[in-house]
């Protein structure tokens, strides 16, 4: 109990403890994250917030009441789990956002028009002159999938990394002391997405203009990260590392936002990446089967 009551001061002070003040000060919660760069910069930084959690609620305990991290890769045993680590992300995305432009076709933009627009707004420069500087769309949608599929996982799982040590390699495995594992991955999926509520109510995700805003998107987070938990923590406790954990995360980070090129009306609490209601089925589908298969049994 003293390394879990230490792992969460810790890391929940660090990051709301920078995060809050930086945002009333920078003017991001009326404005949005977009609007400073610097804003960008620390949401980044936070990611390593649980590593530090973590090793700090280790270090504090006597080493016979420290945990194992599960450093290691262990690459060799677990193969199966880092290939659907690095593929199934993919899947789950495409599904999605099919699911969710199947059900909204009227924000189905096939020519990337909005998204040319914004970014030209953000860039300084007119939509015509960055469409004209940009290669068509079926060859830019094949280059960004590519790179997001088979390279970007690798660089993306370093942050990640420092997200998985503290809520798959600690938070998981001591709440499972505690309980049974399906317990813990639930309760650390709560956990996991109420850590992001000061970056949601900056508008990371959803954006500002939804109902009930921002804690509509607060709620809708923490389903959605409860979900992808209980995967993330399966991997952990079948793969004895948190290396497959931080492979998944930085995957989902890679692919996860092709959808919005596509879309005019952007991010929504509905999709079309996998942390909006109707695009994430496929992932909360994936977190129940993945929860059904941990331990139901208590620990002695």
């Amino acid at each position: 109990m003293k390394r879990l009551v230490i792992y969460l001061v810790v890391t929940f002070g660090l990051s709301w403890g920078l995060l809050i003040p930086a945002g009333l000060a920078l003017g991001t919660f009326e404005q949005g994250e977009g609007s400073s760069v610097t804003m960008v910069a620390l949401i980044a930084l936070s990611m390593f917030f649980p590593l530090v959690g973590a090793l700090v609620a280790n270090f504090a305990c006597a080493p016979e009441e420290r945990i194992n991290l599960c450093w290691k890769p262990r690459i060799r045993q677990n193969v199966p789990q880092y290939l659907a680590a690095w593929f199934l992300p993919t899947a789950i995305t495409l599904v999605g956002g099919v699911l969710f432009f199947a059900l909204n076709p009227q924000w189905f933009d096939p020519t990337m028009s909005t998204f040319i627009e914004t970014t030209a707004a953000t860039a300084g420069v007119s939509a015509e002159q960055l469409a004209s500087q940009m290669p068509p769309v079926p060859v830019l949608v094949a280059t960004v999938a590519v790179a997001a599929i088979l390279f970007a996982p690798f660089i993306n799982m370093i942050p990640a990394f420092g997200e998985e040590l503290g809520w798959r390699g600690m938070l998981f495995p001591t709440l499972a002391e505690l309980t049974s594992e399906r317990n813990a991955a639930l309760v650390s999926g709560v956990i996991w997405g109420l850590w992001h509520a000061p970056v949601i109510a900056m508008g990371h995700n959803y954006g500002m203009g939804y109902a009930g805003f921002p804690f509509t998107g607060i709620l809708t987070m923490i389903l959605l990260c409860t979900a992808f938990g209980c995967w993330l923590a399966y991997l952990r406790a079948r793969s004895q590392s948190v290396w497959p954990c931080a492979f998944a995360h930085g995957a989902f980070n890679a692919i996860g936002n092709i959808g919005l090129y596509f879309c005019i009306a952007g991010q929504t609490l509905f999709g079309p990446t996998p942390l909006g209601l109707v695009a994430g089925i496929p992932l909360l589908i994936v977190g129940a089967i993945c929860w059904m298969r941990l331990s139901a049994r208590q620990p002695r």
